[in-house]
């Protein structure tokens, strides 16, 4: 019998999946644990992919890592002190495309890595 995530795997992965797979997973009970994980996982896969968008935009010159992260770290300060207040209070802010990828970074609702280091760490996993 398949479980509810893995169907769910297997049609986010775009394999093709039985009408009796389906009907089975229906009336089994999907563990609530196993959704909230999921969901975390996609929240945190988002944040990432926000981050590394706007580190792309940083990077024009093609620096290292390290100057990528520092300037990662730049704008996340700014963005958070500046921008974001503003954007929560429903204030019009015209986003450049570094602030765009933060603004869906910081709407993932995971905890933002906010240090040098951290940062590098991100960009060369």
């Amino acid at each position: 019998m398949t479980s509810g995530i893995e169907l769910l795997l297997r049609l986010a992965c775009g394999e093709p999946v039985t009408q009796a797979d389906a009907l089975s997973v229906l009336y089994q009970a999907i563990d609530r644990a196993d959704v909230q994980r999921l969901d975390r996982v996609a929240r945190r896969k988002a944040r990432d992919a926000a981050l590394l968008e706007c580190a792309r935009v940083l990077a024009a010159d093609d620096p290292g890592p390290w100057t990528v992260a520092e300037r990662l770290e730049s704008a996340i300060k700014r963005f958070d002190g500046r921008v974001w207040p503003r954007l929560r209070a429903g204030m019009p802010c015209d986003l450049g495309p570094c602030d765009m990828a933060l603004h869906r970074a910081f709407l993932s609702g995971e905890r933002i890595p906010r240090t040098q280091r951290r940062l590098y760490d991100l960009l060369t996993f």
